[in-house]
């Protein structure tokens, strides 16, 4: 459980207290230290500079009367002496017999000493077992230097006194924060009393008591600043509420009136809330399936698909379905709320429009004839015939050529036009049986082959020597391959190269085209297959640009998809997948 603001500025004191007078504390006894430190420094530099004067009047005596002067000196001074040779070894100890002590050629004193005249070091001694100070000096005789000095003393009295001031220290701080928690008690007391109000009052407003809340917080400053604001918050939430339940009353209202459906789904897909013409569309009652997840309750997978794509991608996804029972085409939008706290699905029957789409279709079927192209450029070289070019048999010729040329042309329009027209309304019903699809590439390749020999291009097949069979009608996969590789063809400049490949993929088989033409810009990759579109004048090879897009339609009867690639300049691949019988 969280502790309140009282205990929190308690803590906050005390601790605030304890960190003032632990660093101070520090800082005291490290100044101590160090202070004792110097003072016992600056002692024993005093005795070896008073010692050092006295050794060469003795050292010339023998090793133990020197040792035992030593000894004397030491004891009648209470502190300890050693004299050591410039090679490292002990002449004199006042504590230690010279023979049983180790070389202190190393000893950081000694080096220093030699080096400039002068060496302290703090170490445990290896004699005596525990730590002292040392200093060292040069013994001199005139000029030459004779041995070295050291006095040293524990510094463990030193510590002992550090110890007792940290101990006195220690008990001022215990009562400088046990003064301070007290203190902090009353002030803690007078700072949240007013807040406890305030919480008590936010309380009541959260519970929808903000018509019979009176504000009136005891304090001063900035508490009564805070209560002023909460007052004028107060005042604005109401407004705010009120302009809510109206908008809410409103958008309520349209929500009711809309044709489209509507559901609002939590994080999990459950449905939230519904309006009628969701009802309608799916013969639902909103009592029956609130809290029901959403494909239990439409019960269509092609529906919850556009749901789950939006559920995964985080963007939002559209669909369309048609619902054979009812004869009904339904456009699916949905879209991920903020911070996905949940989806909005948007359900719109386009069955109207869709028909009104088929009625645009035969229209176009209907009046192809009538292009005025085509026509216009007939009548002229007509007209111009009988005006006397007829009389000429070479210019007759070739105006008779063009004809036959532009009627060509126009008739492979209506061809087309009829083909695409009953293709995308359903009336051209495909004749699809399990079989080979071997056969409908050999064949395009086989009718196609001398064109592409007249205009000096490789045309290959390459094919597994087993493939899975497909449902297919046979002509119309033909029909298919006839126009991509005549479009290769096209667009495949003399000496290139076309292939025609097969490869499975997933649950699908899929055909593809590859050419080493001229390719297509990667703007137009994903237009390539809208009816009447040209890339450029580059590519327009004097098509109808409906040939891609009656492919398109015949493939997706199929069941499959079909699709661009290329890099420009390098060639260009056209793909098309069947589903596997």
């Amino acid at each position: 459980m969280t502790r309140s603001l009282k205990w929190r500025l308690i803590t906050l004191f005390c601790l605030l207290i304890a960190g003032c007078v632990g660093v101070l504390s520090i800082f005291l006894s490290n100044h101590l230290e160090n202070s004792y430190m110097d003072t016992l420094q600056s002692r024993l530099i005093q005795e070896v500079t008073l010692f050092s004067r006295v050794v060469p009047e003795y050292i010339t005596e023998s090793p133990d009367s020197f040792d035992a002067g030593v000894k004397k000196l030491g004891a009648s001074l209470d502190i300890r002496l050693t004299v050591i040779a410039l090679d490292g070894q002990v002449l004199a100890d006042s504590l230690q017999l010279p023979s049983e002590m180790e070389n202190h050629s190393t000893r950081i004193e000694f080096i220093d000493a030699l080096a400039s005249g002068i060496g302290i070091s703090i170490h445990p001694s290896a004699s005596l077992g525990y730590e002292m100070l040392y200093v060292a000096t040069l013994v001199k005789s005139g000029q030459d230097v004779l041995a070295v000095a050291r006095v040293a003393l524990p510094v463990e009295e030193v510590y002992a006194a550090v110890r007792e001031v940290d101990r006195t220290i220690l008990l001022g701080a215990v009562i400088s924060i046990l003064a301070a928690g007290l203190l902090a008690v009353w002030v803690a007391a007078s700072v949240t009393r007013p807040v406890k109000e305030l919480t008590a009052i936010s309380r009541r407003i959260a519970q929808g008591q903000m018509d019979t809340i009176q504000i009136d917080v005891s304090g001063k400053g900035e508490i009564e600043e805070l209560a002023k604001a909460f007052r004028l918050m107060t005042e604005r939430l109401r407004d705010s509420i009120k302009a809510v339940s109206s908008e809410r009353d409103y958008l309520s209202a349209v929500l009711e009136r809309m044709g489209d459906g509507i559901f609002l789904l939590d994080r999990e897909g459950s449905i939230n809330l519904l309006n009628h013409a969701s009802e309608r569309i799916f013969k639902l009652e909103a009592g029956g399936v609130i809290g029901h997840s959403f494909v239990e309750a439409i019960r269509d997978h092609e529906i919850n698909a556009v749901f789950e794509r939006a559920k995964s991608s985080g963007k939002q996804e559209m669909g369309f379905v048609e619902l054979t029972a009812g004869k009904r085409f339904l456009g699916i939008i949905a879209t991920p709320l903020v911070s996905q706290s949940g989806y909005l699905v948007l359900v719109q029957d386009l069955s109207e429009l869709r028909r009104l789409e088929k009625v645009r279709r035969d229209f176009v079927a209907n009046i192809s004839h009538e292009l005025r192209t085509p026509i216009t450029s007939l009548k002229l070289l007509t007209e111009t015939l009988q005006e006397g070019a007829a009389s000429d048999p070479d210019v007759a010729a070739g105006f008779i050529d063009k004809i036959h040329l532009e009627v060509d042309k126009l008739a492979q329009l209506v061809t087309e036009l009829s083909d695409l027209s009953a293709i995308e309304s359903g009336q051209a019903v495909l004749n699809l049986q399990p079989g080979d699809i071997r056969t409908a590439i050999k064949l395009a390749a086989e009718r196609l082959s001398p064109q592409a020999e007249r205009a000096g291009i490789t045309l290959g097949v390459e094919l597994p020597e087993t493939l899975p069979q497909v449902r297919l009608d046979e002509n119309r996969v033909e029909q298919v391959l006839v126009n991509l590789v005549h479009n290769a063809i096209k667009f495949t400049p003399k000496g290139g190269k076309i292939k025609i490949g097969v490869r499975t993929q997933s649950q699908t088989l899929v055909v593809y085209v590859t050419d080493s033409g001229i390719g297509i810009p990667e703007d137009d990759l994903t237009r390539v297959f809208e009816r009447f579109y040209k890339v450029d004048k580059s590519r327009s090879g004097g098509g109808t640009g409906l040939g891609l897009a009656i492919s398109k339609h015949i493939v997706q009867a199929h069941g499959g998809s079909i699709w661009a690639e290329s890099v420009y300049g390098k060639g260009a691949t056209f793909s098309f997948s069947l589903p596997l019988a």
